[in-house]
């Protein structure tokens, strides 16, 4: 097949170089960072970008925020390639990633400080409802039940058995579960208000009219302060658990582990980012030394190639006789060098 060699005007080759210097894709710094953003708006990066804005609309929490991150850490590197813009991604969910932990840390502060608080109002409502002088429950006792571990079966028992005396009062007796349910909530170890009402129920019945009818207009009160009291205590528990429901999954040194190992990994990040930037930056120069070059090999490549053609020019013109075409000696057999000498004489008839 033969092929068809066309000339193209001078003309022609201007307006093909012109429309070439349109076409070669962004130049600012903002333009290279847009285009190196390409590969990550679509396929795994896209999905992947999407689960976490799920995650963390599930947490409560605004993806604007990270998203912020990202682009500012974008506008601050702008990369020249897609292989940077994938580094400064990275760069980003590890920062990310690493303020989240240093929330975590500051959230756990802030929960031990509230606890702290929680156990203080504690400490400080039992000092008011244990009775001065009362000893302590033996370790090797089970304590009763309004001194037992906080947990929602004891409040409704507590309320239960509260509820009872509330309405033996109401009835005006003493039946035989009295005796029962007060050992139940108080054993050995009565409250203020749980000595009072033992004694109150004790007196109401009493032959003494003022006593009993001392006792009967005061025991409503101080089964009311028992309730107010354990209903603060409810409280107290119910605050602690929402706090303990809160806490963060990993504790205080393991966050700082943790936060180490993510800082070293942004350093090694930037310091590779840099070294990708720098030697990007030596690119250009790279190419005009590599032009340069090959230009020079291809003017050396001409003159080798001339230099070749003389000289075999020069050896043909002397095997035939001719004079070479610098005007030098004769070739043949006439002309012959014997010796290193020129042989002048004429030749033999």
């Amino acid at each position: 097949m033969s092929l068809i060699t066309r000339e193209v005007s001078p003309k022609k080759v201007a307006a093909n170089q012109s429309n070439a210097q349109k076409s070669t894709g962004p130049r600012t710094a903002e333009g290279k960072a847009r285009v190196a953003l390409n590969a990550l708006r679509t396929g795994a990066y896209a999905k992947g970008a999407n689960a976490v804005r799920q995650l963390l609309l599930k947490r409560g929490e605004d993806p604007q925020d990270r998203e912020k991150l990202q682009q500012d850490l974008m506008e601050s590197w702008q990369p020249d390639d897609t292989m940077q813009a994938i580094m400064v991604q990275v760069l980003a969910d590890k920062t990310w990633d690493m303020f989240q932990l240093r929330a975590d840390r500051r959230h756990l502060e802030l929960v031990a400080y509230e606890m702290g608080q929680i156990e203080a109002q504690r400490r400080q409502l039992y000092s008011r409802r244990w009775r001065p002088g009362a000893p302590a429950v033996p370790s090797h006792e089970i304590p009763p039940l309004w001194l037992a571990k906080d947990r929602p079966h004891k409040f409704r028992v507590i309320f239960e058995i509260l509820d009872d005396l509330q309405k033996w009062y109401d009835d005006r007796l003493i039946p035989e579960e009295f005796v029962e349910e007060m050992n139940t909530l108080y054993g050995e170890h009565h409250s203020v208000a749980g000595e009072r009402i033992r004694n109150l129920f004790i007196a109401m019945f009493e032959d003494d009219q003022d006593a009993a009818a001392k006792a009967e207009a005061e025991l409503p009160k101080w089964i009311a302060q028992e309730r107010r009291d354990v209903e603060q205590e409810q409280e107290l528990y119910r605050r602690e658990s929402q706090l303990r429901s809160q806490l963060p999954k990993l504790t205080d040194e393991q966050i700082a582990v943790k936060e180490a190992l993510l800082q070293k990994q942004i350093a090694d990040q930037t310091r590779l980012l840099l070294q990708l930037k720098s030697k990007r930056s030596l690119w250009p120069a790279q190419f005009e030394m590599l032009e340069t070059g090959e230009a020079g090999k291809s003017a050396e490549a001409g003159a080798r190639s001339g230099s070749d053609g003389a000289d075999a020019a020069q050896k043909q013109n002397k095997q035939n006789g001719e004079p070479s075409p610098d005007g030098g000696s004769l070739g043949g057999p006439e002309g012959a060098s014997e010796g290193g000498k020129t042989n002048l004489a004429p030749a033999a008839p």
